[in-house]
């Protein structure tokens, strides 16, 4: 069956604009400074508090923050991080997590956002506008496919922090500033990265996803008329896809209209790299 929906409501996922570097660059400004405004503000027992990451509570989540910036500051920490990990069988961004982690598992909350105010500048402009020797090298992903170093700095970075405050907006109890302009447009690539790993396992079929918040919108996943709708917070929906609900909590939370199995089907073990 289809899902009758008003066709001036919604547009194709697939059609969302790819980013560029300025845009890049003023993302990734957004998610750094909202970043630091909510750490800077945090009570000395936030830092200890769990996250959804449940091998890390606040302080490691910072200093994993602290450790991706100081990373992205030149090709010399950014290599030398790489070639300190250990080659035990870990994807490569779990063990430079851990490395980054445990290198700064001593340094107070003061330490981190001084580390972090000192080396976030001067990442967010590698990233977006440097390292350019390197942005045109592909590598293969587990969760992200096979994707290049560009798309690494230009949307996954930006995400990454976006996501961690989140993440520990919710450990503390603080409110998650969102706007627009800035949320929403980190959630549009989100859900661009969805339509193209659904692509090939809807094929002709579609999906109507809703996504309700400010930073929120319609879009029809694949291609045709739509055969079903999920609708879903627009937070919880991200919290989903990158794998910190599992996927029964996902689906407690959507409300799914129309050819239920189609959308079951298509969110199982779905993965969106953060």
């Amino acid at each position: 069956m289809t899902v009758a929906i008003s066709h001036s409501s919604f547009s194709f996922a697939r059609a969302i604009p790819d980013t560029h570097a300025d845009e890049a660059h003023q993302l990734l400004e957004t998610a750094f400074e909202r970043f630091m405004r909510l750490i800077e503000l945090l009570d000395p027992e936030d830092w200890s508090k769990p996250t959804a990451c449940t091998a890390w509570n606040v302080h490691d989540m910072v200093a994993h923050q602290a450790g991706g910036y100081a990373s992205g500051s030149g090709y010399g920490e950014m290599f030398r991080q790489y070639t300190r990990i250990p080659k035990n069988g870990q994807l490569p961004e779990d063990a430079i997590n851990d490395l980054q982690v445990g290198e700064r598992a001593g340094m107070t909350p003061a330490e981190l956002i001084a580390e972090l105010r000192q080396v976030g500048p001067k990442a967010i402009h590698n990233w977006a506008h440097g390292f350019r020797a390197i942005k045109w090298i592909a590598i293969p992903h587990q969760v992200g496919g096979f994707m290049s170093l560009r798309q690494l700095m230009w949307v996954t970075h930006s995400r990454d922090t976006w996501m961690h405050r989140l993440d520990i907006c919710r450990a503390t109890g603080r409110d998650f500033e969102q706007t627009r302009e800035h949320d929403g447009r980190i959630n549009e690539l989100v859900v661009l990265d969805v339509a193209r790993k659904l692509d090939g396992r809807l094929g002709n079929r579609a999906i109507h996803l809703v996504l309700t918040g400010i930073a929120g919108g319609e879009w029809v996943l694949g291609s045709g008329e739509p055969e079903a709708e999920l609708e879903m917070d627009v937070l919880d929906f991200n919290i989903f896809v990158s794998g910190r609900f599992s996927y029964e909590e996902g689906m407690k939370r959507a409300r799914i209209s129309g050819n239920r199995e189609l959308v079951e089907t298509n969110f199982k073990g779905l993965l969106i790299l953060y």
